[in-house]
């Protein structure tokens, strides 16, 4: 089904279906034939050539990079204070990069870790198919942008106190539930299982694709991701943002080459090419259907699910001071006009480039065009192709040292008390181990059962939003009971997935998505049971032995509350706390919806040479008008979170505005980078005080 596939995040399984517009609709049972058995050989020799230089100087590039990370760690734990190099410390070495990353390498890493090889490769790829709906991305990354910069200052605040490094710490020290901990455990290890597995796929499918291998191939995944594995065992986290950082570097050389070689050759939006009477897709010119424009707004909601990613919170607390944070919220705020607008310029482009030609890949085959047209083509045309393997192997290496992280936060390291610096290295190698074999069996085994997951992986991890948000922000009488939260969670969870199977699987029951709907299940479920505990047990609810965690490492009986977070907050003007940014940001995702009547203008009568005389829609720049009205919306969407962002101080990790409270610091001595705080602010308890949690007060 060419509508279910154009929904898959990946290269190999998301591309069979490529044809949608008249003028080719016939052709499309033969095409997705020969692809079944065989790729196109799209390259040339000539242009395989060029590859076989470019990948090996790039994987050397890698390899560099990662042993620079290696000898940046080792320098780092040769300076440490004996007491540090315990099991928790080299938690907090490798999988946090001992919360040292500067400026640049946390820039570039949050960059490379959130413009992934679906950015390089997909999206154009999606735009050949879908047209101008593909734009649908750039305020789906501004939702991305929005979460992450709402969330993680507050998040890396309290870890400065709280010594988090985990992504599941928050919540496990908020709620003091183990319920709620493994519950959110499964609902965000699943999909990164699911992400990570996919990568393979991808890589796969470029590298058969690009040398005209036989489908069936799997040298290119099994040697890449066993190459991933070794950087990872050597220097965690460290290796992994270096090597996002001249990744980054490459994919943006990537974009920049792909746009301005593109316009030169064959000019922008308006240029003749994009004639609506002659384009060999004018249904693109038309105004969507009113079920994709609902789709296309819940399809960006969901992604707001990346502030509770593993990966993401691991960079939030591996950062060495949050002006580097405050830097990588202004890059992320930006980047999707460079990334996403070039990605859907050159797949319309490739509607017109590609004409009557059979491809499985249209990425590939509008590079290779750039690289017949000229030399400089060429060259530019080599840094695309290998920035897209970047983007993609950006992805894995941050998918397998966060799930990593998160298996042995959560599962193995309660069962290892004290464990020694070593002993947590080895068995860190052993869950990396595991989990990259998992993700590579379950990728090279797959049926086609993956990419139906991988269609609702967001809204998978969408549905630990909720959770997030209450324990960041909600008052006591608006916090429900941590069991509450973790049935609401699960039942979304299971509702996403359902749905997907069920109802999606019809094509004219898609225009809602999955996650969202899962989501609107998880708090009306959440809210539904809250009340009726309200209304039947009025008193304090204990919670068994098995339910209570040890929290020795945040601060022991003292847990965190409302008041505490506040006073934790006090002078800082957070973006997610002003109703102003806060509606701005979504009135304006709905209102760039198109909002007209579907599929205006008419085409009119087809003339003999294919094209439509008659058809006349209204353009701006080339491009349709409701099309200008949706990046309009998008320029204010980035307008507001760059508003938002200035606000925060950047000097957020400066804690001497906080009072000495002995009983809220953890029980071992705290970082030297850390400023203690020294008297008792409002809203912080005083030593002694009995605090009871949210929900005993609300209750």
């Amino acid at each position: 089904s060419p509508h279910r596939h154009g929904r898959v995040g990946d290269a190999l399984d998301g591309l069979l279906a490529l044809d949608t517009h008249a003028l080719r609709c016939a052709q499309h049972t033969t095409v997705c034939a020969h692809q079944l058995k065989y790729r196109d050989m799209v390259l040339n020799d000539d242009q395989k050539l060029g590859l076989y230089v470019a990948l090996p100087l790039y994987f050397t590039m890698f390899g560099i990079m990662g042993i620079l990370g290696w000898r940046t760690k080792v320098k780092r734990a040769s300076s440490q204070p004996k007491e540090d190099l315990d099991g928790e410390g080299e938690m907090v070495s490798h999988f946090v990069a001992g919360k040292s990353l500067g400026s640049f390498v946390t820039v570039m890493t949050i960059f490379a870790s959130l413009f992934s090889g679906y950015t390089m490769v997909g999206v154009p790829n999606e735009a050949f198919k879908d047209g101008y709906k593909a734009l649908r991305w750039i305020p789906s990354k501004l939702f991305m942008a929005f979460g992450y910069m709402c969330t993680s200052p507050r998040l890396r605040r309290i870890s400065l106190i709280r010594h988090y490094h985990s992504p599941l710490d928050f919540i496990t020290d908020r709620f003091r539930s183990q319920f709620l901990r493994y519950s959110i455990f499964v609902i965000l290890l699943v999909p990164s299982i699911i992400y990570l597995a996919a990568q393979p796929i991808t890589l796969k499918g470029n590298f058969n694709d690009l040398f005209g291998l036989e489908d069936d191939n799997v040298i290119a995944p099994v040697a890449i991701c066993a190459f991933i594995l070794v950087l990872e065992w050597i220097g965690g986290l460290n290796v992994v943002a270096y090597t996002d950082s001249a990744q980054g570097i490459l994919m943006i050389l990537a974009f920049v080459l792909m746009s301005s070689t593109l316009c030169h050759l064959y000019g922008g939006w308006g240029s003749d090419i994009f004639n609506p009477k002659t384009y060999p897709a004018p249904t693109f010119f038309q105004v969507p259907s009113t079920e994709d424009q609902v789709a296309m707004w819940s399809f960006s909601l969901q992604w707001i699910s990346f502030a509770a990613l593993p990966h993401f919170q691991q960079r939030t607390y591996a950062s060495a001071d949050f002006k580097s944070m405050k830097l990588a919220y202004f890059v992320i705020s930006l980047a999707p006009w460079l990334t996403m607008l070039v990605g859907v310029f050159s797949g319309t482009l490739g509607v017109y480039l590609l004409q009557g030609q059979e491809t499985s890949n249209p990425f590939t085959g509008v590079v290779a065009e750039l690289m017949s047209a000229s030399g400089f083509g060429y060259v530019a045309g080599l840094l695309i192709l290998v920035g897209s393997v970047a983007a993609i192997i950006s992805t894995a290496d941050s998918l397998l040292i966060a799930t990593t992280h998160m298996v042995m936060s959560e599962v193995v390291n309660p069962a290892m008390k004290n464990a020694s610096h070593a002993r947590v290295s080895f068995v860190s190698k052993v869950v990396s181990f595991t989990v990259m074999a998992l993700g590579l069996v379950i990728a090279l085994t797959d049926d086609g059962a993956l990419s139906d997951l991988a269609a609702v992986q967001n809204g998978m991890c969408l549905q630990a939003v909720p959770t997030l948000l209450i324990g960041l922000f909600f008052a006591p009488r608006f916090t429900p009971h941590a069991w509450i939260i973790a049935v609401g969670a699960l039942a979304g969870f299971i509702t996403t997935v359902v749905i997907n199977y069920t109802w999606n699987e019809k094509e004219d029951n898609y225009f809602f998505n999955a996650g969202v709907w899962g989501l609107c299940h998880n708090i009306g479920l959440m809210f539904t049971l809250e009340m009726a505990l309200r209304l039947c047990h009025a008193g304090e609810w204990r919670a068994p032995k098995w339910d209570v965690p040890i929290t020795d490492n945040f601060g022991g009986d003292m847990p965190i509350t409302y008041d505490w977070l506040n006073g934790l907050m006090r002078n800082v003007r957070e973006p997610f706390k002003s109703e102003w940014f806060v509606g701005m940001f979504l009135v304006t995702s709905v209102l760039l919806l198109p909002c007209n009547s579907a599929g205006l203008p008419e085409l009119g009568e087809q003339a003999a040479d294919g094209t439509y005389p008659d058809f006349a829609p209204t353009t701006v720049g080339g491009y349709p008008d409701w099309v200008f009205k949706l990046l309009m919306g998008s320029v204010v969407l980035s307008l507001t979170l760059l508003w938002g962002i200035s606000k925060l101080p950047s000097n957020l990790d400066d804690l001497s505005d906080l009072q000495d409270d002995s009983e809220y610091l953890p029980k071992k001595k705290l970082k030297s980078s850390t400023s203690l705080p020294t008297s008792s602010p409002s809203g912080v308890p005083a030593v002694g005080k009995v605090v009871t949690t949210d929900h005993a007060i609300a209750t």
